[in-house]
């Protein structure tokens, strides 16, 4: 049996401290009886596309899943992720045909499920335990519904952030973690799987909405803080490995575990937030009216004011008088969660933000009131690629751009299009206080500042982590290299299976025995990736559901 354990925002320097440290005694044992390495994420370390490419094998152009909010063909919809995106047969599907039995537990991009042969529990883009398709088939559906009936499947602790009740934020997602792994340590005993992957999004949470508390770099940190405050991020990790414990408590000598995060999390820079106001500095993004904009910023202090005070009170009264107290909504970004961006001018505008910091380019080709001509898009590229590169954080003078690439050089594929034209990536080391530019009619030095509001202190970063033991890999080594795709080939190689030649990822040879490696050679399956065909009306009924459902989260969407 394969056994992959999913930890969300599992970030490769945090979990070599822990492991050092004596938080997490259990996959400290599984990377001294067997590999470790660390994973490069997709070019967007979105887990959006990271897990699509663990699922698929290949790129975002190929599987068609960017991240959460993404323009749909030729219109400026945008649309929410689910498993219908996916134009690529997943893990699932290609072990299923095979005759093996395998599940997924909690995995992003699996929902809706599909009435297949395989088992799926959705993860936290269903909206309820009750929505259509959150689990398959109908008895694994029963089980879940028993086990998680008072359990959240996306825990919001941004409110808990926000009040500083961080003890109860982690206590929140440690119970709603600890409920999701006895659901998972029940299908481990149902039935003898060849695959099943169960994953625990909870961390990400933690790490995402807590990390100024364990960061110096962070401004929001602080080194006089109660010991409730400073152990959080240690005892969420501690509570990480007590469920990886609990999860392969049964497994044999001959069966295999595979622990892995397809990106990690960790400080936000929020330089990617000053895109927009950069990109407006340089008159390429233009909004609609000087009212709109004035509307919009009006809303957004009206906003933070009621947050504010909420804040205030959770903060300063009793702990049973601050339960009476709402919470705070939850809020990763400025959010705008319609069809289209109503402030935009899209007559006007050369380019359309998108999450993380990238840009669309408004071309003619692409979009229905296109600006840019092909002649005209080299031109502007360059243009954009260029500010990013030269712009400086005011506060230190240094440049926090790690690279900026057009979309063909990080992914390739028939889905291209839906990936923006340009894609950042910051230098996430500290947070910025803007980033500058020189204003394209008066000469003069501009800054773009990160919208105000509560924001996250960590973000996804580029690096995640791969943990495996069991019958036929070697022990106590270290692997270089690794790629999320790769995972994939590994996963169907440790299955027993031929790799299919489309996939872009490769076996990891270098951690497997070479006697395993001789009795069980790699092999490839010479066929072309199968075309995935789904009822656009279908489609677009599970992304409005799913858009419905992140707006009730106000994740950044």
């Amino acid at each position: 049996m394969l056994l992959v354990i999913g930890i969300d925002g599992a970030n490769p320097d945090l979990i070599e401290r822990m492991t050092s440290t004596g938080h997490m005694p259990t996959l400290r044992a599984l990377m001294r009886h067997g590999v470790y390495g660390r994973v490069e994420s997709s070019a967007n370390a979105s887990p959006v596309s990271a897990w699509s490419s663990f699922l698929t094998g290949v790129n975002p152009g190929m599987h068609g899943a960017w991240d959460l909010r993404t323009l749909a063909p030729e219109s400026y919809e945008w649309q929410a992720p689910h498993s219908r995106m996916l134009r690529a047969p997943t893990l699932s599907q290609i072990l299923t045909e095979r005759g093996l039995e395998v599940g997924t537990v909690f995995v992003p991009m699996t929902y809706p499920a599909r009435e297949a042969e395989w088992t799926t529990i959705s993860g936290w883009l269903a909206p309820s335990l009750d929505a259509e398709g959150f689990a398959h088939p109908r008895k694994v559906a029963g089980m879940a519904a028993r086990r998680l009936k008072d359990v959240p499947l996306a825990v919001q602790l941004g409110p808990w952030a926000a009040s500083g009740r961080y003890d109860a934020g982690l206590e929140r997602a440690v119970e709603a973690m600890n409920a999701k792994c006895a659901l998972a340590e029940e299908l481990l005993a149902d039935r003898r799987w060849d695959m099943l992957a169960v994953n625990l999004t909870e961390l990400d949470r933690v790490l995402r909405w807590f990390w100024h508390l364990a960061d110096p770099a962070h401004p929001e940190h602080r080194d006089e803080v109660p010991a409730s405050q400073d152990g959080v991020i240690p005892a969420m990790h501690a509570a990480v490995d007590a469920a990886v414990s609990r999860l392969i408590r049964g497994l044999g000598p001959e069966d295999t575990v595979l622990v892995i995060s397809t990106y990690g999390v960790g400080l936000n820079s929020r330089a990617a937030l000053c895109v927009p106001e950069l990109m407006a500095h340089l008159e390429l993004l233009v909004g609609r009216s000087a009212a709109g904009g004035l509307w919009h910023g009006l809303t957004s202090w009206m906003g933070g004011t009621i947050d504010g005070v909420l804040d205030f009170l959770h903060a300063m009264l009793p702990g049973r008088l601050a339960e009476l107290v709402p919470l705070p909504a939850e809020n990763e970004a400025p959010s705008r969660l319609t069809d289209g961006d109503p402030w935009l001018d899209y007559e006007r505008t050369w380019v359309i933000p998108a999450p993380g910091g990238s840009l669309y380019v408004n071309t003619e080709d692409e979009f229905p009131s296109g600006v840019a001509s092909a002649a005209q898009l080299d031109q502007l590229t360059v243009r954009i690629t260029s500010a990013l590169q030269t712009c400086i954080d005011p506060a230190t003078g240094r440049r926090p751009l790690r690279w900026v690439r057009l979309r063909d050089q990080v992914c390739s594929g028939p889905y291209l299009a839906r990936i923006p034209h340009i894609i950042a990536r910051w230098d996430n080391s500290r947070v910025v206080e803007g980033l500058t530019v020189t204003g394209s009619r008066d000469g003069r030095v501009k800054i773009a500042r990160p919208p105000s509001g509560r924001v996250p202190s960590g973000a996804a970063g580029e690096e995640g982590v791969l943990i495996a033991a069991g019958g036929g890999l070697r022990r106590g080594v270290r692997i270089e290299g690794a790629k999320v795709e790769d995972l994939a080939a590994t996963v169907v190689h440790l299955c027993g299976e031929p790799v299919p030649a489309y996939f872009e990822g490769r076996v990891l040879d270098e951690a497997f025995r070479r006697s395993h490696l001789e009795e069980h050679p790699v092999r490839l399956l010479q066929r072309e990736m199968p075309r995935i065909i789904e009822d656009p009306g279908r489609a677009t009924e599970t992304a409005r559901v799913v858009r419905d459902h992140l707006r009730t989260l106000d994740w950044e969407y």
